[in-house]
C-alpha cells in the first residue's frame, strides 16, 4: 500500500518575512544574548559621548529640559534612521541565497528588516528613555502620541530612504560604498546640539530642507512640556521617506527587467 506524501502549503507572504526576520535577527546578532545588546549599545554610547562633549563645553540645553534627555531625543531619531538604512543597505547582498527561491522576493527580504529595525527602534526607546528617567530624573514625556508618531516618521524615513539605497547598492558598488560618506553629515543637521529656534534665519531656511531636525522638532515637543516648535512640518519627513520608497520601486523594476541586480541570475 502506498502512502502519499503530505502536501505541505507553502507558507504566504506574512509567514515568508516572519520566517525571513527570525534568520536576519539571528544572522546579525550572532553570540546569543551579549549579540542582541550591540543593537541598542550603538545609541547608548552616541548618547553618553555627547552628553560628555555637552560637559566638557560646558554647554547647557537651550531648553527646559535635564542634558541628558534634551541629547537623547536628538540623538535616537538619527541613530536609528542610519541603523535602518545601514542595515537594509546590506541586507539583499547577505541573503542573495535566498533570492534565488521563486517564493521568495527582495520585498519579502527587505521587510523582514524594515520590520526588525522597527522592533529594535520600538525597545532602543524604552531602554534609553526609561534609562534617563529612572537615572537622571527626567520627566515622562508631556504627549506621549505625539512621542510615538515622531518615532514612527524616523522608522517611515529609515525604511524610505533604506529601500533606495538597497536597490542602488545592489546596481553599483560605488554607491554601496558612498552611502556611510553621504549619511555622515546629516548628524549635523538632525538637531543633536541645538533647536531650530536658536539658528540664524538663513540658516533655518536651509536647514528647513534636513527631514531629520523636522523629526527631532516634533519629538522634542512631544516629551517636554512648553516646548513648542514653529519649524517643523509633520508632512515634509512623511513625504520624503515616500518619494524614496515609491522611486525605488521602478528603479527596481528596471533593474530586474534588465537583469543587472548582483546576486540575482
Amino acid at each position: 500500500m502506498t502512502v502519499a506524501a503530505p502536501h505541505i502549503t507553502p507558507p504566504g507572504t506574512f509567514g515568508r518575512i516572519m520566517v525571513l526576520l527570525s534568520r536576519e535577527r539571528k544572522t546579525r546578532f550572532a553570540g546569543g544574548t551579549f549579540g542582541y545588546l550591540w543593537a541598542y549599545i550603538t545609541p547608548a554610547v552616541w548618547i553618553a559621548l555627547i552628553v560628555g562633549l555637552f560637559v566638557y563645553l560646558e554647554r547647557t540645553p537651550p531648553i527646559d529640559a535635564g542634558l541628558a534627555i534634551f541629547v537623547a531625543t536628538g540623538i535616537l531619531p538619527y541613530v536609528a534612521f542610519r541603523q535602518t538604512v545601514t542595515a537594509l543597505s546590506r541586507v539583499l547582498s547577505a541573503h542573495r541565497y535566498m533570492r534565488y527561491f521563486a517564493t521568495v522576493s527582495n520585498d519579502d527580504i527587505l521587510w523582514s528588516s524594515m520590520l526588525l529595525e522597527g522592533l529594535n527602534l520600538i525597545v532602543s526607546a524604552l531602554l534609553i528613555f526609561g534609562t534617563v528617567t529612572i537615572f537622571f530624573g527626567a520627566a515622562l514625556p508631556h504627549a506621549l502620541p505625539t512621542v510615538m508618531f515622531a518615532l514612527a516618521i524616523t522608522w517611515m524615513l529609515g525604511c524610505g530612504v533604506g529601500r533606495f539605497v538597497a536597490i542602488g547598492a545592489q546596481l553599483s558598488d560605488t554607491f554601496a560604498r558612498s552611502v556611510p560618506l553621504i549619511l555622515r553629515p546629516f548628524f549635523w543637521l538632525s538637531g543633536v546640539f541645538y533647536t531650530a529656534a536658536e539658528l540664524p534665519g538663513p540658516v533655518r531656511d536651509i536647514l528647513w530642507y534636513s527631514p531629520f531636525l523636522h523629526v527631532t522638532e516634533i519629538l522634542r515637543e512631544g516629551y517636554f512640556l512648553g516646548f513648542t516648535s514653529h519649524f517643523a512640518n509633520v508632512w515634509y519627513p512623511v513625504v520624503v521617506a515616500a518619494a524614496f520608497f515609491l522611486i525605488s520601486l521602478p528603479l527596481e523594476r528596471f533593474a530586474t527587467k534588465r537583469r543587472i541586480m548582483r546576486g540575482r541570475l
